[in-house]
């Protein structure tokens, strides 16, 4: 409000000046229309300069107990967590310019990553900014992000997605324990989408829930979606596998222990596609959990994170799937391997599963599997009184599991 005074004052003071020089006691017409002019640009100058001493910043109501489940905000200074509440308001609004403190567009720019990272709800946000920064008397930052799709399709799509994953959580085991609904939400999504480098939209999690089609990005950025939605604290991760592939998994708190999952390396279809799961077949019609809710010394074998990233370390083995099924071996064993086979018939059961500890134990573990199958299926026959019964097998190298699958037609 000072400045618009000033420039008021100016006005006034232009008036008198050309008032005295028409020596007459009144305005010529043009002496007159000089003045508005100049009045004019004088309140145009004064209203510039209140708006660089106060910006219209975006204003911002975010409320503190979201906050709290996003894991990289907790990481920003006070300064940086005003400029990220700014922009978690103006993309929730569907702002084209988000004005925002801070003059820096390189350090705006990462607080749009971290809100990226935080938000899997924002589907409509591709992550790319455009920033520009400003110094002086109004210190700030225009952010212009790159949005998906126009408001009305966001509407549409949001319906779907509300329908699809409120299906999902419908069938959430409301007294299991906090695994159980990890375990629950991991083999939803594996069962309910379909893995596909081609997939549309597949950065989002509308892939997941509208088109059930994505990639790693889609399926981890779903199960963070629904993970908040069931209040289980997770984070989404970035990073690299194999020989070096962009990929994306998450990170869950179970129980006062972290635990890395990947929901895609749960999926067969992806397991195959990357030539992961090699043999004679099976396997396409089940969900693997090698990748669910394991420490680091398992997971680290073949998934490194960003460079960047300050995580959590995952320590536990507690639980891990095999282990907790005695399914874990730190030796391979003819006899062992055998006995629960028989055992895994007996039950009907649709596979026998055996993961190892090294690389040693799983050669030598594939080296007696012909046979042990052989006998096994030998005994399929005779228990249940069958002529003949086709098995297959299949193996994960990277994850040292063998998997054999059983007919009983």
């Amino acid at each position: 409000m000072k400045s618009r005074k000033a420039g008021g004052w100016a006005a006034l003071l232009a008036a008198a000046a050309l008032w005295g020089c028409s020596g007459e006691g009144s305005l010529t017409e043009a002496a007159r229309e000089q003045m508005e002019s100049a009045g004019q640009q004088l309140q145009e100058a004064g209203e510039q300069i209140q708006d660089q001493i106060e910006p219209e910043y975006q204003q911002e109501a975010v409320a503190q107990e979201d906050l709290e489940q996003r894991y990289y905000y907790s990481f920003l200074d006070e300064e940086s967590r005003q400029i990220y509440r700014e922009l978690v308001q103006g993309m929730r609004d569907g702002e084209e310019t988000i004005v925002t403190h801070g003059s820096d567009p390189e350090k705006v720019n990462e607080i749009c990553s971290w809100v990226y990272m935080d938000y899997p709800e924002f589907f409509w946000f591709s992550g790319t900014v455009e920033t520009t920064g400003y110094t002086g008397l109004s210190a700030r930052c225009e952010v212009r992000p790159e949005y998906t799709c126009t408001p009305e399709e966001r509407a549409a799509r949001q319906q779907q997605i509300d329908a699809s994953a409120g299906q999902c959580l419908d069938g959430i085991p409301a007294d299991g324990s906090t695994y159980e609904k990890i375990r629950y939400l991991y083999t939803w999504l594996v069962e309910q989408t379909e893995y596909a480098a081609d997939a549309p939209e597949n950065q989002n999690i509308y892939s997941v829930f509208g088109n059930h089609q994505s990639v790693c990005a889609g399926y981890s950025r779903a199960f963070q979606y629904l993970a908040n939605q069931s209040g289980i604290f997770n984070i989404y991760v970035t990073g690299t596998v194999n020989q070096g592939e962009s990929h994306a998994w998450n990170i869950v708190e179970c129980d006062g222990s972290y635990y890395n999952v990947d929901v895609t390396f749960g999926d067969p279809v992806f397991l195959q596609s990357e030539s992961q799961e090699t043999g004679t077949g099976g396997g396409q019609n089940r969900t693997f959990y090698d990748y669910l809710c394991v420490s680091d010394t398992e997971f680290r074998r073949n998934h490194t994170p960003d460079a960047g990233l300050t995580l959590p370390v995952c320590e536990s083995e507690a639980l891990e799937y095999y282990r907790m099924n005695g399914r874990y071996f730190e030796q391979a064993s003819e006899s062992e391997m055998l006995a629960l086979m028989q055992q895994d018939i007996q039950r009907q059961d649709g596979w026998s599963d055996f993961k190892y500890a090294n690389e040693t134990a799983y050669q030598e573990a594939l080296g007696f599997l012909p046979q042990v199958m052989e006998e096994a299926a030998y005994y399929l026959c005779s228990y249940y009184g069958l002529p003949q019964t086709v098995y297959q097998y299949s193996q994960d190298p990277q994850s040292l599991r063998i998997s054999v699958y059983w007919d009983y037609s």
